[in-house]
């Protein structure tokens, strides 16, 4: 029970940084007291001057970035592994969960407190794009045995009515239910957002065979835009691994091969 409300707490959080947290045509802060953000980009500076169902995933694996080498990644605090590729991509390694993912070029990586969440305030994509530092500014505050990963879709007009794309990784670690448990479990959470449905619920496969469960959903964000949520489930023996991804619902088919590629990387470690 502690373990699901664990993870149902993260989702809320998520979920409410999502609603709140893009669209605004100035970032300002909901959860955070007054100069937070400001605080934070003052920091960032200073160290700068240092996806079985009706929509299945994509039937061909994804193709793996040709690189001539990956550099050897230095392992976290909190057990995570951050390497950008020479072609843009990149790799994540949760040596915790036991898994690893890629990438794709586009897409802004960030693990909270790690040096590159604090330079991605200084960058040119997010000093000009007020949604993508109105969420790592949501994000400061995560429980980072949870929430391992963010990644924020940083290209050109790709952040239509401001709603930012963004997927994360969130590990519950020793939570080792079986993904019908899963799907009772968020079958039967209630959500607090507006004009709220369930889209589909089935067990697709990856690329690789792994078995998942894939939950989508939809909700309202205002009266023009609705929020578009497609949650990935691996069951593992260290725990759950979520892939959460988030856009622009009318948005959603021009990114949605991303995350997918994302999903049909997933490698499990030590197996």
């Amino acid at each position: 029970m502690k373990q699901k409300r664990v993870y149902q707490s993260i989702i809320g959080f998520v979920l409410l940084f999502t609603l709140v947290g893009c669209g605004k045509s100035q970032p300002t802060s909901v959860t955070n007291p007054p100069g937070v953000e400001t605080s934070l980009a003052s920091t960032a500076r200073a160290l700068a001057q240092l996806t079985e169902t009706a929509n299945p995933f994509t039937a061909t694996p994804s193709v793996t970035p040709t690189v001539t080498l990956t550099p050897t990644p230095k392992i976290s605090l909190n057990g995570t592994s951050l390497v950008i590729r020479e072609d843009g991509s990149a790799l994540f390694i949760d040596h915790k969960a036991g898994i690893q993912l890629t990438i794709p070029a586009g897409w802004m990586p960030v693990r909270v407190s790690e040096d590159e969440y604090y330079n991605a305030f200084t960058s040119k994509a997010v000093l000009a794009n007020p949604a993508l530092s109105e969420r790592l500014t949501q994000i400061q505050d995560a429980d980072l045995d949870n929430f391992r990963l963010d990644a924020l879709d940083i290209r050109d007009g790709h952040i239509p009515g401001g709603i930012i794309s963004d997927f994360s990784v969130v590990f519950q670690p020793g939570d080792t239910r079986t993904l019908e448990k899963w799907a009772q479990a968020e079958g039967n959470r209630k959500s607090p957002f507006k004009n709220y449905r369930l889209l589909s619920m089935g067990y697709p496969k990856t690329a690789d065979g792994t078995r998942v469960l894939v939950i989508e959903q939809t909700w309202s964000k205002d009266q023009s835009h609705s929020i578009f949520h497609r949650a990935v489930f691996f069951s593992l023996p260290t725990g759950t691994v979520v892939l959460d991804f988030y856009s622009n619902k009318e948005f959603k088919d021009t990114v949605l091969p991303d995350f997918e590629q994302v999903v049909n990387s997933v490698t499990l470690l030590n197996q």
